[in-house]
């Protein structure tokens, strides 16, 4: 299995992978926690994907205690505010495959929040 660890994005290119989650281009993985808040608020996939796609940044790109580089977007969707906590990681390419390209191609986004209002 490979390992993940955290990226530094520019901003521009942290908006340019959300908006590749939210078509389908890129990965995406939601966190336990929030997942269990989704059902806990009755959001679904679909609202989530949707604040992604079409979101604006409404917390700037930055560290958090952990280290992580993460920013929130937000969207109307069914006539409610969704905010998405996005954090941004990098699986390690496989072996023999260090270049630029692979790294970029590994990273992902992780949901960690998701809340309405």
């Amino acid at each position: 299995m490979s390992k993940i660890t955290g990226i530094k994005p520019t901003p521009r290119q942290a908006m340019e992978w959300v908006k590749e989650v939210g078509n389908g281009k890129r990965r995406l993985v939601f966190s336990e926690p929030a997942e269990v808040r989704m059902k806990h608020r009755h959001i679904g996939r679909r609202q989530v994907l949707e604040t992604l796609k079409n979101g604006l940044v409404s917390e700037p790109l930055h560290m958090d205690a952990h280290g992580d580089w993460r920013c929130n977007l937000s969207w109307f969707h069914a006539g409610a505010r969704l905010t998405v906590g996005v954090i941004f990681r990098l699986a390690e390419a496989p072996e023999g495959r260090e270049g630029a390209e692979d790294r970029e191609s590994g990273a992902l986004a992780v949901v960690a929040t998701v809340v309405e209002g």
